[in-house]
């Protein structure tokens, strides 16, 4: 494979995947639009839950991995201080500079791991709540659409349940802050649309 293709072999998978949808999607399925409503006024209200769930995630992960990983990290801190504090030495210079940079190639590795379980215990903690009911997409939904037997019955009510857990996990598993971009994000857009409206 040439280094280029495989460099970029996961945009490569993903614009092939989202072909492929595309052809299935045209060729099988048809859906007709599920009719999101999004209210400016209304937005703060209805993100409001996935802020909070988003906070109440976050926390939990820190509580569960703070006390497994945090100390390990602190013995690493203790030694690279050890190291800072020696004595100014031409001589030994050369080998405080690589004991230095060993000690710190390691914390990193460790804070590296660290934060791997942590998006893996929020991620999964996200797909609970959101399984259970913390849903960004379905406050949007009109609610008339959801009435219609042959949404509600059929497959598009179900790929849309799966899809709207999905994205919320994802969303709740970036945190609090990530939501606030997506509230600001919005807010910024509609609000830069009706400053071009106005004559």
């Amino acid at each position: 494979m040439k280094p280029s293709i495989t460099k970029n072999w996961p945009l490569f998978t993903a614009g092939t995947l989202a072909l492929l949808g595309v052809i299935v999607f045209r060729a099988f399925l048809n859906w007709d639009a599920i009719g999101l409503t999004v209210k400016l006024t209304d937005l703060s209200n209805l993100l409001a839950p996935l802020v909070f769930a988003a906070a109440v995630i976050e926390r939990a992960v820190e509580i569960i991995v703070s006390p497994w990983r945090d100390a390990e990290a602190s013995k690493l801190e203790k030694e690279m201080a050890a190291i800072d504090a020696r004595p100014a030495d031409p001589a030994a210079n050369a080998q405080n500079a690589l004991d230095r940079k060993a000690v710190s190639d390691k914390l990193d590795d460790y804070r590296g791991d660290t934060q791997r379980y942590a998006f893996a215990i929020s991620l999964t903690l996200s797909i609970l709540a959101s399984i259970a009911g913390v849903r960004a997409l379905g406050s949007f939904m009109d609610p008339r659409r959801l009435t219609n037997a042959a949404f509600t019955h059929g497959a598009q009510y179900l790929f849309f349940l799966g899809l709207d857990v999905a994205l919320t996990a994802a969303l709740l598993s970036g945190g609090a802050d990530g939501i606030h971009s997506v509230v600001n994000a919005v807010t910024s857009f509609f609000d830069a649309t009706a400053d071009k409206s106005k004559p």
